[in-house]
């Protein structure tokens, strides 16, 4: 069957244009809106599974910095522990080096004792930490002649080697208004021998002079 064939005899003026809808179902434009249409969901899937990852891994470092908040707090515990036990085991090993025999204050302080002349009397009796097995004795006389008989004496006893004068000096007495006396310190040696329990050659502890 022939087409027909329209003409519009009206004036130009009077003309009605009819609008043309046949490029829609154009199958270029079909598959160009499916095409852009399934970018757009890919894109939009995309970028909601980047969200959800960046969620989770934001999720994963919170853990974790809680994880590394308390192994902190475990490893300070840790250094604290280790600081006290590396304390004790410096006092035990100061323990185990300090070689004291059950008598050997009690020897100490006996020959002190059996040396010390009448008007002479001790402040302090100390162990001198740079030398080993060495006395500090910080005493005051009345008797000047004292200081060196106190020597004398300790270099007599058995548990003692000859001691050094380090210094001497004139004070005021305790307890007397015009009351002077002599200052003193010696360093005294001891004995090897001190550190056994047996008695020492020559021992005659308890005998003053």
């Amino acid at each position: 069957m022939a087409s027909m064939i329209e003409v519009n005899l009206l004036p130009m003026e009077y003309r009605v244009v009819r609008k043309d809808y046949s490029y829609l179902t154009d199958r270029r434009a079909v598959w160009g809106s499916v095409l852009l249409l399934t970018f757009g969901v890919l894109t939009w899937l995309h970028f909601m599974t980047l969200v959800a990852t960046a969620t989770s891994r934001e999720g994963q470092i919170k853990d974790l910095r809680r994880d590394i908040a308390k192994y902190d707090t475990v490893k300070t515990e840790i250094k604290r522990l280790e600081d006290i036990k590396a304390k004790q085991e410096a006092k035990n090993i100061s323990l185990k080096n300090i070689s004291v025999s059950k008598k050997r204050w009690v020897r100490i302080f006996e020959d002190i004792n059996a040396s010390l002349p009448s008007h002479t009397w001790i402040i302090s009796i100390k162990e001198e930490a740079d030398k080993q097995d060495q006395l500090a004795i910080q005493a005051r006389t009345f008797v000047f002649q004292e200081v060196a008989a106190f020597m004398l004496q300790l270099e007599r006893r058995p548990f003692f080697l000859p001691p050094n004068l380090e210094s001497i000096e004139q004070v005021k007495a305790d307890g007397g208004q015009n009351a002077s006396a002599f200052s003193f310190t010696l360093h005294c040696p001891l004995n090897p021998a001190i550190h056994t329990d047996g008695p020492a050659p020559g021992d005659t502890v308890g005998n003053a002079h």
